[in-house]
């Protein structure tokens, strides 16, 4: 499923990213702050306070897609296209609070696909076994010295949440940054394609083989 909604993006993005490109020439810088202003509409979000509070914005997140999932009455199984669907890219993830969010997404409808690094995979507190054995679609990239990316798709939303942040733990103790750009379908479908990178040379996690 998740490959056939990825060629339908791709479908869009040739012509797309010529609109894009065309309207990204007009954005100006905005004197009121260091983002962009101009005629696509960007909706930014500074997630800079503290790290915990990162953390529970990405679980809000998370549970946004859950929401339209289930308004729209639809599971992963009703449609090539998914209705909702949470991407994330981790260097790492030991965080307890977003896997539990991620899981809960995956089995109320949404589909949930993650990759990570696979070294990092095989860490202590890593729960790549854990999301995988919960109806999470895990991959781990080993085609790196490091799968670095950080990010989280929030497909219906039109929405990517990417910054310093990584899904750990030990994230909480740090000075930490993340940035929500939403309302720019175009920008998702660039996200979507870095993500689509790393599918296309990754292997599947499986925690019985594990």
């Amino acid at each position: 499923m998740f490959k056939r909604a990825c060629v339908f993006f791709l479908g869009l993005f040739a012509a797309g990213s010529l609109v894009a490109g065309a309207l990204a020439s007009e954005l100006r810088p905005n004197s009121g702050g260091p983002y962009f202003e101009g005629p696509v509409y960007f909706g930014f979000s500074d997630f800079s306070a503290n790290a915990s509070t990162i953390e529970d914005k990405l679980v809000s997140a998370i549970l946004g897609e859950v929401v339209i999932a289930r308004a729209a009455g639809l599971t992963r199984d009703d449609k090539d296209w998914p209705a909702a669907a949470v991407y994330v890219a981790a260097y790492s993830f030991t965080s307890k609070k977003l896997a539990d969010a991620l899981v809960y997404a995956a089995q109320k409808g949404c589909e949930v696909t993650v990759v990570m690094d696979k070294k990092q995979s095989q860490g202590k507190g890593s729960l790549a076994s854990f999301l995988a054995s919960n109806g999470v679609a895990v991959f781990l990239d080993a085609s790196h010295n490091a799968m670095h990316s950080k990010y989280i798709i929030c497909l219906s939303q039109d929405a990517v949440y990417t910054g310093s942040y990584n899904f750990t733990e030990n994230a909480k103790k740090n000075a930490e940054n993340i940035v929500g750009l939403a309302g720019n379908p175009f920008l998702v479908m660039m996200y979507l394609r870095d993500f689509m990178g790393h599918i296309e040379h990754a292997e599947i996690f499986s925690p019985k083989t594990a």
